[in-house]
């Protein structure tokens, strides 16, 4: 009996947050730069728009930073930084067509290695558990694992911790437009600074190695969002995404070598410039986990980084 309650209790849990996925997805498809709420008049666009686009790994930028250096710089764009949580160059293409619609002038997109990673293999949801072991079900833990199966993507860590705030964000974007207007798709609050000599004890990593082929399905959407942005006139620039050298070790420097390789290949294929991060900030006391730079002012070198990075693209 007690099996079949934690079985129902399981698939009840993936519907609920198959649904929430749903509905944060209609964000990405309905999102519009000029919007402010039922209750507020909408947006006039003085400037042409930056769109950066990645993972969480990307929300750290602080877009309207990245702006006001820009404009120091006699450069006047709009910068939106519309960087959500779990997203890979699949999932984000099936919002680009409404991306493009809203024509940036620059879009600046953050790739992580864990967007190559070989994919987790096929298991059974549920195996013969011990009574035992079935009592102590993680249902959190077992969710994450079972969406990983399903979508081939490792989602340890990257899972919404507070589905209650992101219903609510969203229900205040309808309402009076986003909380944060140029960060618009993640609570921008400030985060602290981890101590970085805690990510030994509380993070262990394996990392399962780079899928370099070029069927992998991460590798041929990110090629397609390059297309189709240059095709509409937008001129596109990769990056790496920053990790702290405790998620590095574990990936290992031939991992490294071998996605270097794919960014550099996909780089000149595409005729794009790629900046590479991702252990550029691997020992500074500026994260908030090993794979999330803090939203915090000591971390300011980030999006100073990203608006040197189109500084120069532009003088180009």
């Amino acid at each position: 009996m007690r099996r079949k309650i934690i079985i129902s209790l399981f698939f009840s849990m993936i519907i609920v947050v198959s649904t929430l996925y749903t509905i944060m997805d209609l964000y990405l498809y309905t999102y519009d730069p000029t919007w402010r709420g039922i209750v507020n008049p909408r947006h006039i666009p003085e400037s042409p728009y930056i769109f950066i686009l990645g993972a969480s790994y990307a929300y750290p930028i602080n877009s309207t930073h990245v702006s006001e250096k820009l404009e120091e710089n006699d450069l006047h764009y709009e910068v939106y930084n519309l960087a959500d949580m779990s997203d890979t160059p699949s999932h984000r293409l099936k919002s680009l067509e409404r991306l493009i619609t809203l024509n940036p002038e620059i879009v600046i997109y953050c790739v992580s290695i864990t967007d190559f990673e070989k994919p987790v293999a096929r298991a059974g949801m549920i195996n013969d558990a011990s009574k035992d072991e079935l009592e102590l079900l993680d249902p959190k833990e077992e969710i994450v694992k079972a969406f990983s199966i399903i979508t081939q993507n490792d989602l340890a860590g990257k899972f919404p911790t507070s589905p209650k705030e992101r219903t609510i964000l969203s229900a205040k974007y309808l309402i009076r437009g986003p909380e944060y207007t140029h960060n618009p798709f993640i609570n921008f609050k400030t985060t602290p600074v981890t101590d970085e000599r805690t990510f030994d004890a509380t993070h262990a990593f394996t990392f399962r190695g780079v899928d370099s082929s070029h069927d992998n399905k991460e590798r041929i959407a990110l090629q397609k969002i390059i297309t189709e942005l240059q095709h509409k006139g937008t001129k596109v620039i990769l990056f790496t995404s920053p990790h702290h050298k405790t998620f590095l070790d574990a990936v290992g420097e031939s991992n490294l070598a071998v996605f270097e390789s794919i960014m550099t290949d996909i780089a000149e294929q595409n005729d794009v410039s790629v900046y590479f991060l991702h252990d550029r900030y691997e020992r500074l006391d500026i994260w908030r986990d090993p794979h999330h730079i803090a939203v915090n002012k000591k971390a300011a070198i980030y999006s100073d980084d990203i608006a040197d990075i189109l500084k120069n693209e532009l003088g180009n």
